[in-house]
């Protein structure tokens, strides 16, 4: 196929891209709105997803816990039944060989000395802990989505530039062509214009392949595997209507308070204080209440139609067994302590590093915006030159714009990006306030 065909096969691509895509994989699923909308995406952030599954299931586990605790504390009712047959004494005015019994018992724990009240402390400690790690996956996933929604768009427009970039490289190639055909240039040029020109198309190929693999990350992420979105709308996120602070202080105080990673952390802790104080009441005496109802096929003074008392169990000798439990949960207490006070360095270190990246990306705004005035202008110059037919540069300077408005597009997203990381880190679902501010501007 000859290259100047290239053009022409090219511009299918785009056409051809979302044709080819596989079919759904969840067909009762709802399609996906054309356009779509980040607004509608980050709606679908729902449990089904996996990620979110897992932490579902983390606090489903911690309430079947809570429910052990309070059956540990419920009544026990046992029905026994016994059948047997003897041969009696002869002395024995009973001679029947039928020995049967039913009987029904009823426990109940009356005092444990602290265990059931460490036993609710551990469970309710590690419900908390389960459902803020439900809030982290969720602001994780919802984050994720932004991050996969915003790759599209710049896939597009990485494609829209690099497309212009390889149209400018081929008709100068093929002008070159022209040129040596008629003598008027070496063939060494030559060879460099068709270097240039395969180099764009290599750029504009994988675009190509960006444009695809990035729609596929984002329907997984919305939970929908193999359908594809075709054409997304861009969000019209104000980044200048919230502001970078002097000082980080502030921000780590709200860290310190609403952190649902440290949140979890602090209740891990708490559960296994719970844990050290159970282990310590292993010690103790245990009381507990029973009553028996028991029905006889034979008659003897030792069987009691109904029997009802306490019984006081009282460890003297363990074996050392409950000094090493205790040993166990101590140890376990500090580790968490130290992973503690360690997440929380961390995260105290990931804000600072968002308040000095969206410091930057604000200064890196105001640069992209000069640039583009500059842009602009020359641009207006170069048309103007190109349509006096003097020498211009008017297709460098289509490609500078392209490249500057990837640029601009990209600073815009990745400071929205930090945004929502920051409310995420401060305990603030990601996303809400730039989907109010959406819906504020659609009803407008």
């Amino acid at each position: 196929m000859s290259e100047s065909s290239v053009v022409h096969r090219q511009s299918w691509a785009t056409i051809l891209l979302l044709s080819l895509l596989p079919q759904p994989l969840w067909a009762e699923a709802d399609p996906l709105p054309e356009p779509l909308t980040l607004t509608y995406a980050l709606q679908q952030a729902s449990a089904d997803h996996p990620q979110l599954q897992i932490a579902n299931a983390g606090i489903a586990r911690a309430r079947a816990q809570g429910l052990q605790v309070e059956a540990d504390n419920g009544l026990a009712v046992t029905l026994s039944a016994r059948l047997r047959w003897i041969e009696p004494q002869p002395s024995n005015i009973d001679q029947s060989h039928d020995d049967h019994r039913l009987s029904l018992f009823v426990d109940k724990p009356l005092y444990d000395f602290g265990r059931s009240s460490a036993k609710e402390q551990a469970s309710h400690a590690a419900l908390q802990g389960s459902e803020q790690l439900l809030r982290d996956a969720l602001n994780r996933h919802r984050i994720a989505i932004m991050a996969a929604f915003f790759d599209v768009l710049l896939a597009d427009q990485a494609y829209a530039r690099d497309t212009e970039t390889m149209t400018m490289n081929f008709l100068r190639y093929d002008r070159a062509r022209q040129r040596n055909e008629l003598g008027q240039l070496s063939d060494i040029d030559l060879m460099e214009k068709r270097s240039l020109f395969q180099a764009a198309r290599v750029l504009e190929a994988r675009s190509i392949a960006a444009q695809r693999t990035t729609r596929a990350r984002l329907a997984n992420l919305l939970n929908r595997p193999g359908q594809l979105p075709s054409e997304l709308q861009a969000p019209q996120v104000d980044n200048d209507a919230r502001h970078v602070p002097e000082d980080v202080e502030p921000w780590l105080t709200q860290l310190e308070q609403g952190n649902p990673l440290l949140l979890s952390m602090q209740a891990q802790q708490a559960r296994a204080r719970a844990q050290l104080a159970l282990a310590q009441a292993e010690d103790q005496p245990q009381l507990t209440g029973r009553l028996e109802l028991s029905e006889y096929t034979r008659d003897f003074g030792g069987n009691d139609v109904w029997r009802a008392g306490v019984q006081l169990d009282v460890p003297l000798l363990t074996g050392g067994r409950s000094d090493a439990l205790q040993a166990r949960q101590r140890a376990e207490l500090q580790q968490i302590s130290a992973r503690l006070e360690q997440q929380r360095r961390d995260l105290r270190q990931t804000l600072l590093e968002l308040w000095s990246e969206l410091q930057s990306l604000r200064m890196e705004q105001q640069q992209l915006a000069a640039e583009q005035d500059f842009r602009e202008l020359y641009l207006d110059r170069s048309r103007a030159r190109y349509e006096l037919e003097v020498a211009s540069d008017l297709g460098d300077s289509m490609v500078r714009i392209s490249e500057l408005q990837y640029r601009v597009l990209k600073n815009r997203f990745a400071t929205a990006l930090a945004w929502a990381q920051l409310d995420a880190l401060l305990g603030i679902t990601p996303g809400d306030r730039d989907t109010q501010s959406i819906k504020q501007r659609s009803k407008q």
